[in-house]
C-alpha cells in the first residue's frame, strides 16, 4: 500500500509517461489522427441526427453550405482529459479490478461528454463565431478537464479502498 503521498509520484508518472506518449510522432499518426477523424464522423453523423447540415472530410467538421468549418486536431480530441482520468484512477489506491471497471465505464462517458463538446462547439462556430475561441480555449477546455476529475471523484467515493497493513 502506498504512503500518504504515494499517489502523487504515481499520478505524476503516469502523467510524464502519457505524455510523452501522447507527443510522439508514431501515435500522433497511427492513433491520435484517426480519433479525430472518428470524431468528426460521430460529430457529424449527431448534427445530421438532431436536423442539422454537416459533414466531415478527414478530421474536418463543416456545414454542408460552407459558413462554418473547423478542423479537430490532435490536441483538441480530448486525448489529454483522457490521461488526467487514467493517471487519476492509476494512482488511486483501489484494487486493480476496480481501476480497470472504473476506467472502461468512465472513459465512455469522457468520450460521450467530448462528443457534446466538439457538437456544441461547431454549432457554436456555425451561429455565433464570436464567441467560437473563447469557448473553444477557455470553457470546454476547463469543463472537459473538469469533467473527468468529476467523474474521478465519483469513482473514487465509490469505490472501497483496501485497508492499510
Amino acid at each position: 500500500m502506498r504512503g500518504r503521498f504515494g499517489s502523487g509520484p504515481v499520478f505524476l508518472a503516469v502523467m510524464v509517461a502519457g505524455s510523452s506518449v501522447l507527443l510522439s510522432d508514431v501515435v500522433q499518426a497511427a492513433v491520435l489522427h484517426p480519433l479525430s477523424v472518428g470524431l468528426a464522423a460521430l460529430s457529424s453523423a449527431l448534427l445530421r441526427t438532431l436536423g442539422f447540415a454537416a459533414t466531415h472530410q478527414e478530421q474536418v467538421l463543416a456545414a454542408t453550405d460552407g459558413a462554418f468549418r473547423v478542423s479537430i486536431e490532435n490536441d483538441c480530441n480530448g486525448a489529454w482529459a483522457h490521461l488526467i482520468l487514467v493517471a487519476s484512477v492509476l494512482a488511486y489506491p483501489a484494487p486493480g479490478r476496480a481501476k480497470l471497471l472504473g476506467l472502461l465505464a468512465m472513459q465512455l462517458l469522457l468520450f460521450a461528454l467530448n462528443v457534446v463538446r466538439i457538437v456544441s462547439l461547431f454549432l457554436i462556430g456555425r451561429y455565433q463565431l464570436s464567441l467560437f475561441r473563447a469557448s473553444h480555449v477557455y470553457v470546454w477546455q476547463f469543463l472537459i478537464i473538469g469533467c473527468a476529475l468529476l467523474l474521478f471523484r465519483f469513482w473514487a467515493e465509490g469505490t472501497p479502498v483496501p485497508a492499510r497493513r
